[in-house]
């Protein structure tokens, strides 16, 4: 029993040695300005022993940091020779969250355990990295690569989503520009629902040379410029009294994907918010009268079909009918339009229309 416990132990102690072995390779590595391609494969190496090696929770931290870091580490062998398509195949949305997360979790585990090993520089990492996805994603938009740029955008959101809403909201507005509106559709509906919409607030402030009022990413960031001298009258903007806005272009968005319901309860919505924005009730009612035409496309067709079915009263009854269900089901889409513009003539006439072949004539002789 003895041996077996000694032996236990023994293993014990070599676990935790070569544990101790594959961390001081990886940090020696990882704080290396330049980076051969033997470091590459020796990192590789440790990092990969290092996932099953670990044991204790500070282990396990380091192991995910250093293999999460890795593709970084790749990036920094490259040196000057690094292209910005390098940095593009890095800075995808599953990387940079992960990147971020881990980032975050290292900080928070220093932070627990009182031991400062990478804090200071992660924060200064973290900055600077969300300073580069800024700086790539600004030149693609100024390349007009704009589907390009609203992803990076992204990607910066990701990696900090607390304090980089405004990336969500720069995304979602290069995806419309980018005519990739099933994207665009996607990231609208993220907008629409971050924290950065529902509680987050812009500052703004206005240069003094040129008297215009600008956004600053942070209240800080304004605070600096103000105290420069170079701005002045600073502003801050509840996100939220914009949400009518954005509800506007998500709508736009479902009509142009051929989602329109969906484009009608958005409207619904963005109206109860801006009940008197004109754009807004064209829209909502737009909605609602290209549906219901929409329902009518064959009309003209089934028409044709019971004007040469008079002789044959059995399939005339059938065709009859079957165009009362197809106007009985355009009905609420076209009444809806005539609640929202009961001027528009073409939705008097198609409305007028409807009650008449539904047999409601009383209804039909009520619009003027």
């Amino acid at each position: 029993m003895r041996k077996l416990v000694l032996s236990a132990t023994l293993l014990l102690s070599v676990a935790s040695f070569a544990q101790k072995d594959e961390l001081k390779v990886l940090k020696k590595i990882y704080a290396k300005e330049t980076i051969s391609e033997k470091d590459l494969q020796e990192y590789k190496t440790a990092s990969d022993a290092l996932q099953t090696l670990a044991t204790e929770e500070s282990d396990k931290v380091y192991a995910k940091f250093y293999k999460s870091m890795y593709p970084t580490v790749v990036l920094a062998s490259k040196g000057a020779k690094a292209t910005v398509q390098d940095q593009m195949n890095l800075y995808k949305p599953e990387f940079i969250k992960e990147y971020g997360e881990v980032i975050n979790e290292t900080l928070e585990f220093e932070k627990k355990s009182g031991k400062k090993i990478y804090t200071d520089e992660l924060i200064q990492e973290k900055k600077e990295f969300k300073e580069t996805l800024n700086s790539l994603a600004m030149n693609l938009n100024n390349s007009s690569k704009f589907k390009e740029a609203s992803l990076v955008f992204y990607s910066l959101y990701q990696f900090d989503p607390k304090t980089e809403g405004k990336a969500l909201k720069n995304a979602s507005i290069l995806a419309v520009q980018s005519k990739d509106y099933l994207f665009a559709q996607k990231m609208y509906e993220e907008y629409l629902t971050s924290d950065f919409l529902i509680n987050g607030v812009s500052y703004f402030g206005v240069n003094k040379v040129n008297g215009v009022e600008e956004e600053f990413n942070s209240k800080e960031e304004r605070s600096k410029y103000i105290s420069l001298g170079s701005h002045e009258k600073p502003k801050d903007i509840k996100n939220s009294t914009k949400k009518q806005e954005v509800l506007k272009v998500l709508a736009l968005l479902y009509i142009q994907n051929g989602e329109n319901e969906k484009a009608k309860t958005v409207y619904a919505e963005a109206r109860k918010l801006a009940p008197n924005d004109e754009e807004l009730r064209r829209g909502e009612f737009d909605a609602y009268y290209n549906s219901g035409y929409a329902l009518l496309a064959g009309d003209e067709k089934l028409v044709t079909e019971i004007n040469n079915s008079i002789s044959d009263k059995k399939k005339y009854d059938e065709l009859v009918k079957k165009r009362k269900e197809i106007f009985s089901k355009a009905l609420p889409d076209f009444e809806k339009a005539y609640s929202i513009i009961p001027t528009d003539t073409n939705t008097k006439f198609i409305l007028k229309t409807t009650y008449e072949i539904l047999g409601q004539p009383e209804k039909a002789k009520a619009i003027n």
